[in-house]
């Protein structure tokens, strides 16, 4: 697996960019495979994050005491917390696409290397999340608190949802969203991160990222406004979008509003001002 240098977010070894903030720099993750089922783990496990057994056999090794030397107990708990860097473990919410083969998240619609479809390989999917005995959101299972109040799920619930998919037409284009639902109810999985949030919430919880889907808009090469995806005219400078091109079409700035006129326009249309020759 890759570690991201930046937010330390583990990635498959096919990911160009981290799923978790984009960037591009990464540590390799030595790995070790399970003798009894196969799954991948990191090398400094003991034990297999999959089926739980041991990823080595121990060996019983003596070793030589100086005389009247008394060992120090030592806490391994403690020890290990001191080389803790608080990565998550390898993500088991996956599924391989059938084109490349590159491994994507239940939140994938579309195969972050190849831009394939994927969401099919992941509708009507059941995953387990905790329930917050605090607030009732959801966390994901290896979460010991809550990711929305903070406070312990230790004692939290674990419930069983099912990842479905809503599609959104607009104009020529066809939006999909993957949701996770179950008895709480339908909540939207933040495709950047993961995060479950209402259906109705516009922005993540988690990572801010824009969760309302837009119209797509058609953008004026003479201008550069921004026009409605159905525009016949640029609603700025009324370049026709199939009529000629630009640069070919004459026109005047006004030098009071910078509105871009057509050649024939005596006045601005914007602000009054007259036409300068």
């Amino acid at each position: 697996m890759k570690v991201c240098k930046n937010c330390g977010e583990i990635n498959t070894n096919d990911t160009l960019y981290c799923c978790s903030c984009g960037m591009s720099n990464f540590i390799i993750q030595e790995e070790v495979a399970c003798p009894h089922c196969g799954a991948i783990n990191d090398k400094s496990y003991s034990h297999c994050i999959n089926c739980g057994n041991e990823l080595v056999a121990r060996k019983s090794v003596t070793t030589p005491v100086a005389e009247g030397y008394t060992p120090i107990p030592v806490n391994v708990k403690e020890v290990s917390a001191v080389f803790d860097t608080g990565m998550t473990s390898i993500p088991s919410e996956m599924a391989r696409c059938p084109h490349c083969g590159a491994l994507v998240p239940i939140t994938a619609i579309f195969c972050q290397k190849c831009g394939v479809s994927v969401a099919n390989l992941h509708s009507r999917r059941i995953v387990q999340r905790k329930v917050c005995p605090h607030c009732g959101r959801l966390n994901k299972l290896e979460s010991n608190f809550c990711s929305y109040c903070f406070s312990s799920l230790a004692d939290a619930d674990v419930e069983n949802l099912q990842v479905t998919h809503e599609s959104q037409n607009l104009g020529e284009l066809t939006v999909r969203q993957a949701f996770l639902e179950g008895l709480t109810g339908k909540q939207l999985l933040c495709p950047n991160c993961g995060t479950l949030n209402n259906p109705n919430e516009p922005f993540c919880v988690n990572c801010g990222l824009k969760l309302e889907v837009e119209e797509p808009k058609k953008y004026c090469p003479n201008c550069g406004a921004e026009n409605s995806i159905d525009s016949t005219f640029c609603a700025k400078c009324r370049w026709a979008f199939e009529g000629d091109i630009p640069d070919k079409i004459e026109k005047w700035t006004c030098p009071y509003c910078e509105h871009v006129n057509n050649k024939e326009d005596s006045f601005c249309p914007n602000c009054g001002q007259k036409k300068h020759v």
